[in-house]
């Protein structure tokens, strides 16, 4: 398989998680099963008690489209990512209403509120260690890092730092993101394994978190490597029971907003399937909670793993009309620097 398939996949999988998640998100699985009458598992209309209400099936969220986003302006930047590429990144998208009125989580304002020159209040200014503020935003965004470092895991975990730290500075978020990047970098070596994959995970998610120390916040929270650990024997315990697998990894792991939950929780599953390029995909967006960022995480792997070629044309073909997007482009494009 050649490198480009691997990339499109691992962007489209990515945008297909982020769009199918959007209409679960924030519900349990038995209520999306009473809701939707069954589990999910295609592009459905957002109900309009979720974030994502008024939205075209097959829109995405600020998940991927902050990742797409990000990914062109490394493009424009002629395949280099440093801290100004990073900023510009998130002050073009936060320019695209649709996605940033609408989805932009608190972290992620308030970051770009800081890049614009705009005051910002800090609620909990007197607290040592905000710790709410150890979120999934870091990993959500990060896999056009790796697709920019393939098979260069360490490089991939350096750049992630630095896309990360413009909304996300602290050790958490870092090292949740790190272990994403990681991840996705190494699923695009040829003959790449599922547990090749999820062990460059636990070992970005560690070194994230080392270099972390030396200037971001430090945070309280769950160790990130350790739940992705915990996570992918979860995840093998209950391989090839995607219902038993996904409810478990829900129970356990937890699928919400903190990283040491969704990112760990992406592992899992697409451990659970072996990296099925559409059930991992269907698991993340039934699990519950925040489904769309943990539907987007695993489909960056899982894409990765796969190639492109795995999905029916007609997922991109919804992902491009919909949003406007030209993927494939994006992924000759990224392609050009590697």
């Amino acid at each position: 398989m050649n490198l480009e398939n691997k990339v499109l996949g691992s962007l489209l999988a990515g945008a297909i998680g982020d769009a199918m998640g959007a209409a679960t998100e924030t519900r349990t699985p038995a209520l999306i099963k009473e809701y939707f009458g069954d589990y999910v598992r295609e592009f459905k209309q957002a109900p309009e008690d979720t974030f994502a209400r008024g939205a075209e099936a097959g829109f995405v969220t600020d998940d991927f489209s902050l990742a797409y986003y990000t990914a062109l302006e490394i493009v424009k930047n002629n395949g280099k990512i440093d801290e100004e590429t990073a900023k510009k990144a998130v002050l073009e998208w936060s320019s695209h209403p649709e996605y940033f009125d609408k989805y932009a989580g608190p972290t992620t304002r308030a970051g770009i509120a800081r890049l614009k020159g705009e005051t910002v209040e800090e609620k909990y200014a007197f607290l040592s260690c905000d710790n709410a503020k150890a979120t999934n935003g870091s990993g959500m965004k990060i896999g056009p890092v790796g697709l920019f470092n393939p098979g260069n895991v360490d490089k991939a975990i350096d750049d992630a730092i630095t896309i990360i730290r413009v909304t996300h500075d602290n050790d958490l978020a870092i090292s949740g993101g790190c272990a994403v990047a990681a991840a996705v970098s190494k699923a695009l070596v040829e003959n790449a394994t599922v547990l090749d994959i999820v062990q460059a995970g636990i070992y970005g998610a560690r070194k994230g978190f080392e270099k972390a120390q030396a200037f971001a916040h430090r945070l309280a929270g769950p160790s990130v490597e350790k739940r992705i650990a915990l996570a992918a024997e979860i995840g093998l315990r209950y391989y090839g029971d995607y219902e038993k697998a996904m409810l478990e990894m829900g129970d356990v792991i937890g699928a919400g907003l903190h990283v040491s939950e969704a990112v760990p929780c992406a592992f899992g599953l697409f451990v659970s399937t072996g990296g099925h390029p559409l059930e991992t995909i269907f698991s993340a967006v039934n699990v519950g909670n925040d489904t769309d960022t943990v539907a987007v995480m695993a489909g960056y792997l899982a894409g990765a793993l796969n190639g492109a070629d795995a999905y029916d044309p007609s997922y991109l073909n919804t992902i491009q009309k919909v949003n406007k997007f030209d993927l494939v482009k994006l992924a000759k494009d990224i392609c050009k620097f590697n």
